[in-house]
């Protein structure tokens, strides 16, 4: 059972542990996001956090919670990808903790490197606009101030630990980014998938056919608990296999359509039929039904171009 756990100077976090040493904190709205997970696992020798959070208050806050589980330091962070709200709180951890390695995938750490001089310019942007949500103001504040910190080690396609005993597979995938970063415990059969899965309308960004193979592939692992990078931990796949039964319906329509000889993309859009799906994302909620056609106008595009492998395909 989740227990909100109180925060001074920062968004509320939320508290439970999933399995025995793994601990999921869940921020309320910061601004940014609506809400976004990081998992803890304690071990004697050593504590790992993987991601942390969009503000630095937050990943402080997370930090006094830390400490009131164990008296061990934060040896490792892992950044599932390179969206602010999974790596801007790498400062604040590394304040408390200076000798934390940052890790993550190869793919990953280049794609830190290449946006990290976007973002500054970016809120410094929208701060100026006055806005009037405390939250969207208090998130622009932090986020035009953030020292940014980077992963200190990187790896290929798979990366093994094991502390304390405990196995912890870090696994590189196609998510909502490249190069994101899925945590694998095979004792415990729990995965934290940064935003490989999300919800409850899903993120994507690179190609759809290859964010649904990630999909299958932890939905091979046969996990017994899903934490994703934004909603409620799950204990079942019955949200993997919803999400990956919309992008495998797009993709397969996509597919057909341009088969059948439709060449535009509005014709594509017309010819795809994911209607019934909706329900299972949005359970009514209006704001919910307009993001899911927003979003799945975007997913017809995306798979178009990865189907026809060319972006001068598109209009």
């Amino acid at each position: 059972m989740l227990s909100a756990a109180p925060v001074a100077h920062a968004v509320p976090l939320e508290h439970g542990e999933v399995a025995p040493g793994v601990h999921v904190f869940t921020t309320a709205p910061d601004g940014y996001v609506q809400n976004g997970n990081s998992v803890v696992i304690v071990d004697p020798d050593g504590v790992l956090v993987f991601d942390t959070f969009t503000r630095p208050s937050t990943a402080k806050a997370l930090v006094a919670e830390i400490r009131k589980l164990t008296k061990a330091p934060v040896r490792t962070i892992v950044n599932s990808h390179w969206h602010p709200d999974h790596w801007f709180g790498n400062q604040a951890v590394l304040d408390a903790f200076p000798g934390a390695e940052i890790i993550t995938s190869e793919e990953n750490r280049r794609l830190l490197q290449t946006t990290a001089a976007t973002w500054k310019p970016r809120f410094e942007a929208a701060l100026k606009q006055n806005p009037t949500d405390p939250l969207e103001r208090g998130f622009l504040e932090e986020a035009v101030a953030v020292k940014l910190k980077f992963p200190t080690v990187t790896y290929g396609d798979q990366l093994v630990l094991y502390r304390g005993g405990r196995e912890i597979r870090l696994m590189s995938m196609v998510g909502d980014a490249r190069g994101t970063t899925v945590l694998w415990l095979p004792a415990q059969k729990l995965v934290a998938t940064g935003d490989v899965l999300s919800g409850p309308v899903p993120y994507f960004t690179p190609p759809l056919g290859q964010h649904a193979r990630s999909l299958r592939t932890i939905r091979g692992l046969e996990p017994a608990i899903i934490v994703p990078g934004h909603g409620p931990v799950r204990k079942d796949t019955s949200d993997l296999d919803r999400e990956l039964g919309l992008f495998d319906a797009i993709v397969s329509q996509v597919r057909t359509a341009q088969e059948r000889g439709l060449i535009t993309v509005d014709e594509v859009k017309k010819a795809v039929d994911v209607e019934p799906l909706r329900a299972g994302f949005t359970h009514g909620d209006a704001a919910q039904d307009e993001k899911f056609r927003r979003y799945v106008s975007r997913m017809i595009e995306n798979a178009y171009r990865e189907s026809r492998d060319d972006k001068f395909w598109t209009e």
